[in-house]
């Protein structure tokens, strides 16, 4: 007896669940008129939306490459070690190394180095520019931050503006200042590096850019910069003994040059002198030379150690794969979000719709 209640109780509840359904689709069936105009208007403002944020064409590019440090230089895991901290991929310690921790993330995106990178001469169809004259003529800068709006008129000083590769950034103007800062804004957000692996330390530099060739030039450009300028902190100070070694060195020459001539005309004028202090003049210059000579010979040795030292802490920058055209492509269409606008607005209505539904039975 109670199987067989239960067996009705199943039977009456899928009835009512049928009935709902079927409630529903008539319902949907009487408000045909309401559902169309949601949907029309889910897929108008959908449409509206990709017209308001269409782009041009896009083209990404990306270099993989590894950095070893040289010598007594040598960073934990690899020239990039610090780089990998950056990524939170580090060995727990701290450092005020410019290139480790936290340190070397922030540097890769700072103005610094971007300024040397805008300021770089590229060659570009055969002629020498400035890369920051080259971007501002090859990217949609032009068009979109100096390119005005209802309210204000496109910035043509800076856009007709040319840079000159023998000024210096510090010795910019005011206004060269506020075009390198838009530049600088708009390549940082265009630009990223990250690591290829988070237990390797194989670096992946990618940028994106409305321009194929110059996603190719930038790429290839901010390495450079950033490898000349890693060189450069990493060598500092070998660099700089090695200056004053040299300088010790022409010193030396010089002196040696003296002794030789001062030495060799001394002999000669003895020849024939009757003066007793002559040979004992001779012997003091003697010592003098050989002096003068072993100083010379043995600050040629350190001169040369210095410079198999320097080689020798000269970080090696490897590319793994170079950025070549043809580059991965992005392009943006109007209409491909109009099934998401439809489904929406068809969605919303039928929930109003029913809704409503509701609340008039609850009234009635």
């Amino acid at each position: 007896m109670a199987d067989y209640q239960t067996i009705q109780e199943e039977q009456i509840n899928t009835k009512d669940f049928i009935k709902k359904v079927i409630g529903v689709f008539k319902l949907i069936s009487n408000q045909w008129r309401l559902l169309l105009i949601s949907i029309s208007l889910g897929t108008l403002i959908s449409i509206l939306l990709d017209v308001k944020e269409l782009k041009d064409t896009d083209y990404s590019g990306e270099i993989q490459f590894n950095l070893e440090a040289g010598g007594s230089q040598q960073m934990p895991m690899g020239g990039f070690g610090g780089l990998a901290g950056a990524f939170g991929i580090g060995m727990g310690t701290t450092s005020n190394d410019l290139f480790s921790g936290g340190n070397l993330g922030l540097f890769i995106s700072s103005k610094a180095l971007y300024e040397k990178a805008l300021m770089q001469e590229v060659l570009i169809g055969g002629k020498k520019t400035l890369f920051i004259n080259f971007y501002k003529d090859s990217s949609d800068i032009a068009k979109k931050e100096w390119g005005g709006d209802w309210l204000n008129e496109p910035n043509y000083k800076a856009i007709k503006y040319q840079f000159q590769s023998k000024k210096q950034v510090n010795n910019f103007t005011k206004k060269e200042n506020i075009f390198l800062t838009t530049i600088y804004k708009k390549l940082e957000a265009q630009t990223a590096l990250q690591p290829l692996d988070k237990m390797g330390s194989i670096m992946v530099l990618s940028a994106t850019t409305n321009s194929e060739y110059l996603t190719q030039v930038w790429l290839e450009t901010l390495l450079k910069t950033l490898k000349e300028f890693y060189i450069e902190v990493r060598t500092q100070k070998t660099r700089e003994i090695y200056d004053i070694q040299m300088r010790r060195l022409r010193e030396l020459e010089a002196k040696l040059s003296s002794t030789d001539r001062q030495l060799a005309n001394t002999q000669f004028q003895n020849q024939n002198a009757i003066d007793p202090t002559a040979p004992m003049r001779t012997m003091q210059l003697n010592r003098s030379n050989n002096y003068v000579s072993n100083q010379y010979f043995q600050q040629l040795a350190a001169v040369e150690q210095l410079k198999m030292q320097l080689i020798n802490v000269t970080p090696l920058f490897t590319v793994l794969q170079p950025v070549r055209l043809p580059l991965l492509q992005r392009t943006y269409t109007v209409g491909g979000n109009t099934q998401t606008g439809a489904f929406i607005g068809f969605f919303i209505c039928l929930i109003f719709i029913i809704l409503r539904k509701s609340y008039q039975e609850l009234m009635s």
